[in-house]
């Protein structure tokens, strides 16, 4: 399911609502004019819009976003390329704990977030242009306990040469310069001849570990890797790294970038839309503007979304099985299948996933009985997960202590899909 925009069990601050749990939702499509049924069928109580509290939330769908601009061209190429990131639940099944860094790479100074020490300035320094980067962990009870994770990441540069400087300057820093964690030391793998490699040994407070660091320039690309692992698991860090590498390569090779001004020619291509597949329009948009970190405002398709998500395996294989290919992220979320169908089958799937969180019932918001919401009290405060489908579409949204505000989210987003085009 998708990660949530301020919940506690998840690892971003600033995401993507997730769906309700232990509610079968039934679709809520209708016949124009025609007064809608809730979700228990045509004796259930029918929804009444005048009765609907909105707030101050828009209630009609946002005017179709334009062409990327120099402004944001880099968000939106970041976004592009999550889908074409290896995730780490495809490297290990068991690599299912989201954490962070998992964000877009806004420049070369994200480096510094995901390695460390002075890479942020040598990516930087050698003109990297965007990237992405996911990160996850196995599950374990306590965080004390020893576990075994995995960082990936694809950054993106003007040309062969720089990304191939990149990994030989960061290769050079890795294995010469202590952070503070002491010195990597350089190895090779038979498998990737084409990979510069480090490893290191540290203790930390679930044991001694062993981590291993994996540089591999493909063209304009530097693919990163990183594998973490008990010391006595040091095996599992290298079929990690070269499980990563062999999937990565293939992957990106099939990203349709943004050529560069160079690349074409001397004149700038035609950015890429924004909003691909229309689907974005439909979706609450983010108030404040410095909370999307280049990941809001966005469409995902299943890969992206399962970076983001709390349960990444099951949301990139329903996502893809009900043809939901691009997926609006904002204030809130909002998917479309391939047929009304595939929507159902969103919120049955993720509400069996959240009512294993030990997720409950809460009450639908007034005059929207097709809505359902669920809460779960945590350390941080009580959850709240509202969901609506109507047709081939499934809005999402959530908060924290506020269950009105949640509810005005999810009645305007009804309102939303309603005018939401159902033959796109």
């Amino acid at each position: 399911m998708p990660r949530t925009k301020t919940m506690p069990t998840t690892w971003m601050p600033r995401a993507a609502a997730v769906l309700c749990a232990g509610l079968l939702l039934a679709g809520c499509g209708s016949s124009e004019g025609e007064p809608k049924a809730g979700s228990g069928g045509d004796t259930a109580p029918a929804v009444d819009a005048a009765a609907l509290d909105t707030g101050s939330y828009p209630t009609s769908p946002a005017a179709e976003f334009a062409r990327a601009t120099t402004e944001n061209i880099v968000e939106v190429e970041g976004q592009r390329l999550a889908e074409f990131t290896v995730a780490p639940f495809e490297i290990d099944p068991e690599l299912i704990s989201g954490k962070m860094p998992t964000m877009v790479m806004r420049s070369g100074k994200n480096l510094g977030v995901v390695i460390g020490g002075g890479a942020g300035d040598i990516a930087a320094n050698r003109n990297m242009l965007y990237g992405y980067v996911s990160t996850a962990a196995t599950n374990t009870p306590n965080v004390t306990d020893p576990s075994r994770s995995v960082v990936n990441a694809v950054l993106r540069f003007g040309n062969p040469e720089d990304a191939a400087a990149t990994a030989r300057e960061l290769q050079a820093q890795l294995t010469t310069v202590d952070d503070g964690a002491g010195v990597s030391t350089a190895e090779s793998v038979d498998v990737l001849p084409n990979t510069l490699v480090s490893t290191r040994e540290t203790d930390s407070s679930a044991g001694r570990t062993v981590s291993v660091n994996a540089l591999t320039p493909h063209g304009d690309y530097l693919l990163y890797s990183w594998a973490q692992a008990p010391a006595g698991q040091k095996d599992w860090t290298a079929k990690a790294i070269a499980k990563a590498v062999s999937l990565q390569g293939p992957l990106i090779d099939a990203f349709p970038a943004q050529p560069t001004k160079e690349q074409n020619g001397g004149v700038s291509a035609e950015f890429p839309m924004v909003d691909q597949d229309k689907i974005l329009i439909y979706a609450i948009p983010e108030e404040d503007a410095q909370a999307r970190l280049g990941d809001d405002l966005a469409a995902y398709g299943p890969r992206g979304m399962s970076h983001r998500s709390t349960n990444p395996p099951l949301t990139h294989r329903v996502l893809t099985e009900t043809g939901s290919e691009h997926n609006a992220v904002a204030k809130t979320t909002v998917y479309r299948a391939a047929d009304d169908a595939g929507a159902r089958t969103i919120a049955d799937e993720f509400a069996g996933d959240l009512a294993a969180q030990g997720f409950t019932a809460a009450p639908s918001p007034q005059g929207l009985p097709d809505a359902k919401c669920v809460t779960k009290d945590t350390v941080r405060g009580t959850e709240i997960y509202c969901m609506v489908v109507n047709g081939r579409y499934v809005g999402e949204a959530s908060g924290l202590d506020d269950k009105a505000d949640v509810d005005r989210q999810i009645s305007a987003q009804y309102l939303i899909l309603e005018q939401a085009d159902q033959d796109a």
